[in-house]
């Protein structure tokens, strides 16, 4: 039976998921933490100050990226489901 090496690998292996996982997290963490001390930070100007309309205009970006993150943490999920088909078809036990 003749071993073949899958070089040119497609998608997201499933040993790269944990790591994929984590770093989605991270960053899912730090714009949460980042959100909550723009909030607090523009609680403590003055109402109608540049500096709250800059606190309220930080918050507004940064809360866009929410749903950013389950984007791309959907595109994570399929790139991995793909991987694993992709190499279930390639060594799914078909002998030469």
């Amino acid at each position: 039976m003749e071993l073949r090496k899958l070089t040119n690998k497609k998608g997201i292996q499933l040993n790269q998921a944990f790591g994929a996982v984590l770093t989605l997290v991270l960053v899912a963490v730090l714009v949460i933490i980042a959100i909550f001390l723009f909030v607090t930070l523009g609680e403590s100007f003055d109402t109608g100050s540049a500096e709250a309309n800059a606190s309220s205009d930080m918050v507004t970006e940064f809360s866009n990226y929410t749903s950013l993150i389950g984007l791309v943490g959907t595109i994570i999920f399929l790139g991995l489901v793909i991987g694993v088909l992709v190499a279930s078809f390639a060594f799914g036990g078909r002998r030469v």
